[in-house]
């Protein structure tokens, strides 16, 4: 142990174990073995992540994968230095964890495995390194050979207890822990404080990012195999992401999805879940990425916004809240939109197919800064097709168009979105 010393770069910020294996760890092997072991740990967790997605092979990410490994190597160290037997190791409280998390987001046995075996071969030769470094040749193909065996038995008596821990989570999971999720998932979005075991229920960590969307079915009826589609677009849009988890739980009406993020998602994360495939009957709508509970709130929040403006809106089967946003604060009031639009757009209004020409025209006018040019290329238009109608739809207005034109905008965006919007006198409401 004496020859275990981290870099001297301080590449790592600490140690992520506990503290109460990283005390027992101090005491047994000493400060610089532990810090070594740390330091080890994040570096073998890079390299695996590194080595399988070069290779295209799912490992288990669950977001603690450094927190296991660091907790495994270290009671592996303090086994070979006590000289304990394989049958007497048993796999830390932080590798445990690390399957239990895996059960709830969903990865195969065969990753957790994969993922075990692949740390495994890397402290290995991690360990083997030192033992270069510091043996005498005459002794190094014993200390090799010894020091092989007892990685070798340690590791199996991990293996046994870790896909014991697997099974017996997959058993619980699938009993009474979906009803526990949703309890927690409903207390953390109505405000409260999680509760201490909130993570180990959920499966996620909430201090890191998040993103949520909300799915329903696009029409009513019977729907096959509905639950496998929605399992496979969560899954599906993780992977797509690049997020570190996801939950699909049943709330409020809808399939609330939720996926979780190491690292900072870019802004732009919701136009790549706009692209991810579905089945043609999800509708979704899409908050924007957020950090910590605050942010998993937020994001929440705002896909209720875009989904009640979807529900409204037979224009599109994906809404985000930088589309919907503006469109849920005007149709707060629903009478009062109506009025405003049915005001502001007189003479403009009605199913007939010239006038709807003239509105989407005159729309994409006033969007692009009243440029005949820019419209024209928005709609593949002549630029005096886009010049005749937007006279025209003055003359209907009875105003020039560039009078008050954020006004008129808004009014033709709301009928745009909202067709029934244009009928005085009808009544809507959130289906």
């Amino acid at each position: 142990m004496e020859s275990l010393h981290p870099t001297a770069n301080g590449a790592v910020d600490g140690p992520a174990s506990d503290p109460e294996i990283i005390a027992s760890a101090e005491a047994e092997i000493g400060g610089p073995a532990t810090a070594w072991a740390a330091e080890a740990a994040a570096e073998i967790v890079r390299q695996v992540d590194e080595d399988f997605s070069l290779a295209g092979t799912p490992g288990m990410m669950t977001g603690t994968e450094r927190e296991g490994c660091e907790a495994s190597l270290l009671t592996t160290l303090i086994g070979l230095h006590r000289g304990t037997a394989a049958a007497d190791i048993v796999a830390p409280r932080g590798a445990q964890e690390n399957v239990r998390l895996s059960v709830r987001q969903g990865v195969p046995i065969g990753s957790v495995l994969r993922t075990v075996w692949a740390c495994h071969t890397r402290v290995q030769d991690a360990l083997l390194a030192v033992i270069e470094r510091e043996v005498p040749a005459d002794r190094m193909v014993a200390e090799v050979r010894e020091l092989n065996a007892a990685l070798f038995s340690y590791v199996n008596s991990y293996v046994s207890d870790l896909m014991r821990g697997y099974e017996d989570e997959l058993s619980l999971w699938h009993g009474r822990l979906p009803a526990e999720r949703l309890r927690v998932l409903k207390a953390i979005l109505d405000g409260e404080e999680p509760s201490a075991d909130a993570e180990r229920i959920l499966g996620l960590r909430l201090g890191r990012y998040h993103l949520v969307a909300l799915a329903w079915p696009a029409s009513s009826g019977h729907i096959p195999d509905r639950e496998a589609a929605r399992q496979r677009f969560g899954a599906d849009a993780a992977q797509a992401l690049g997020a570190a988890g996801v939950l699909a739980v049943e709330y409020q009406g809808t399939t609330l999805f939720w996926w979780a993020f190491n690292t900072r998602p870019d802004p732009s994360v919701t136009g790549a879940l706009r692209a991810v495939p579905r089945a043609d009957w999800i509708q979704l709508a899409a908050g924007g990425p957020g950090s910590g509970l605050a942010g998993l709130r937020e994001s929440h929040f705002e896909a209720q916004q875009a989904a009640r403006v979807a529900r409204l809106s037979p224009r599109r089967k994906f809404w985000d809240y930088n589309d919907a946003g503006m469109l849920a604060l005007l149709i707060a009031d629903p009478q009062g939109a109506a009025r405003f639009v049915q005001v502001q757009l007189a003479g403009l209004l009605g199913p007939d197919q010239k006038l709807t020409d003239i509105r989407d025209t005159l729309r994409h006018f006033l969007q692009a800064g009243s440029s005949r040019i820019a419209a024209a290329q928005a709609l593949h238009l002549a630029t005096n097709t886009v010049a005749y109608r937007v006279k025209r739809a003055a003359e209907l207005l009875g105003r020039p168009v560039n009078e008050n034109p954020v006004t008129t905008l808004v009014a033709l965006e709301l009928a745009h979105t909202f067709p029934h919007l244009m009928q005085p006198g009808t009544e809507w409401a959130e289906s």
